[in-house]
């Protein structure tokens, strides 16, 4: 099989520096306040449902059944944002999107202060999830197209530590604060972000597309650190030879790009749907194996299992080993490769998702006693060794569709992991009440080994490649 896994051959990769990386640094550190506000939001119901579900002293709670679509709906709603910014972003940039993004995530947070209802909590993560949505694609788009090929899985980790650093403020600010004044702290993080993304420059590949040049000569001399164009001038004609490769076969441009009905056919391509069923496998496996649709509902899972005591500080304590798992895959990524990191990663925690269910079994049936020190180790070895597969699908989206297509496929990808999430989030209750927890763990690890054998055979290697020879891959 390893004809399947390795893309290219060997290329010289130039570097233009350590102030190229210091610029590149900058840039995706400023669009990662997207990221970190993606990750609040994501958690953010955690900590409301532990307040709020069944508490008679609370001002309003919430049932069951409530709770369900509370910590589901907003993965209903990232579906439209993350769609309509796929084509947005096409026309008016990465760079504007990302800046209008954070709007409806601003309005959210103080509708969440100030909410005093059921409904009006929903409406809250409504526009939270259009936020999100509407902040993927260009997100996805923007790293993969302003890093150079030698440094790309790192700024792609560091993108993704940036939404497991906005899980871990909340979960810290929810261990200090009530869950209102959390809401209130947070629309700090979409307003820090505008004011950091227009001091950014545009997409460089973006600007060639539209015909923008000397825009796009300049955006990639700040990009490879404040340098002349003369020393941009190879890779800028590479940009420009890129652009017009890019979703062509011998020399011919197989779609055209005028019109809604011609983008959405853009999808039919193979260099376009292989990436793209590819990139969804991996997500279901990756938000199986990682527990993300368990998320909302940590708390009563870690009732069931003993661990009742200190819930809060354990939030807190996962949320850190989560950071550090990025922090280990931002400094090993280029080393080892995004391939060996994911099927490692698969592997412990399908192992340990197995072990899990096994334990609560063993305990359910007095062959054991109950150990609160096992279930904390599993769930600290998930949150730890989840980051690989967890940060993959959105490194992948980043890279692997063709320049013309990027802006649509990307938003199309995302939507559909929201879709998908939503799905499996709003089912878990149900799942579980069927199955009991034990039985949960099990099939989740079920799903693990079926998801160990499917990336052993069809994940490619991406890390050092350049856009060019990933999407001839595909093709």
């Amino acid at each position: 099989m390893s004809s399947k896994i390795d893309i290219g051959g060997d290329n010289p990769v130039k570097s233009y520096g350590p102030m190229a990386t210091f610029a590149q640094l900058c840039a995706t550190i400023a669009q990662s306040f997207l990221l970190v506000g993606l990750g609040m939001e994501l958690t953010m119901s955690t900590i409301v449902i532990q307040d709020l579900y069944n508490n008679p002293k609370s001002e309003f709670s919430l049932t069951t059944s409530q709770v369900s679509w509370y910590g589901s709906i907003l993965f209903v709603f990232h579906p439209t944002g993350s769609f309509l910014s796929g084509f947005l972003q096409e026309r008016y940039g990465r760079k504007r999107c990302m800046v209008l993004a954070n709007i409806p995530s601003i309005l959210g947070w103080i509708m969440l202060y100030y909410t005093h209802s059921v409904a009006s909590l929903y409406a809250s993560t409504v526009l939270m999830g259009l936020s999100i949505g509407f902040s993927e694609a260009p997100i996805l788009s923007y790293v993969g197209e302003i890093t150079e090929p030698r440094i790309r899985g790192m700024m792609a980790s560091l993108a993704s530590t940036a939404g497991m650093l906005g899980m871990f403020l909340i979960y810290l600010l929810g261990y200090f604060f009530e869950w209102r004044i959390v809401a209130l702290l947070s629309t700090l993080c979409p307003i820090t972000c505008i004011c950091l993304v227009m001091l950014i420059p545009e997409s460089p590949i973006w600007l060639i597309t539209k015909g923008k040049n000397e825009k796009a000569k300049n955006s990639l001399c700040w990009l490879r650190g404040w340098v002349n164009p003369e020393i941009v001038k190879t890779e800028y004609l590479e940009l420009i030879r890129y652009n017009e490769l890019s979703g062509t076969r011998n020399g011919k441009v197989n779609i055209e790009y005028d019109s809604l009905s011609s983008k959405l056919s853009q999808l039919k391509d193979p260099s376009v749907y292989r990436p793209l069923g590819l990139v969804m496998i991996v997500f279901f496996i990756s938000y199986i194996v990682c527990l993300l649709p368990c998320k909302p509902y940590f708390s009563q899972i870690m009732n069931q299992v003993d661990l009742s005591n200190d819930q809060s500080l354990l939030l807190v304590f996962f949320a850190i080993l989560q950071l550090v798992g990025c922090i280990i895959l931002f400094f090993t990524i280029n080393y080892l490769g995004k391939r060996f990191l994911t099927v490692m990663s698969v592997s412990i925690n399908t192992i340990l998702l197995i072990a899990f269910g096994l334990y609560i079994i063993a305990i359910n049936h007095n062959y054991i006693q109950s150990t609160p020190w096992f279930p904390t180790m599993v769930l600290s070895g998930i949150s730890l060794f989840g980051t690989s597969i967890s940060t993959l699908p959105w490194m992948l989206i980043s890279e692997i569709f063709p320049n013309k297509s990027r802006g649509v496929a990307a938003g199309s990808c995302a939507a559909l992991s929201y879709l998908l999430m939503f799905i499996l989030t709003k089912s878990y209750l149900t799942i579980e009440i069927f199955l009991t927890l034990e039985y949960t763990m099990l099939l989740f690890g079920g799903i693990g080994i079926f998801g160990l054998v499917y990336l052993y055979l069809y994940l490619p290697e991406t890390e050092n490649k350049t856009l060019l020879e990933i999407e001839e891959y595909f093709k």
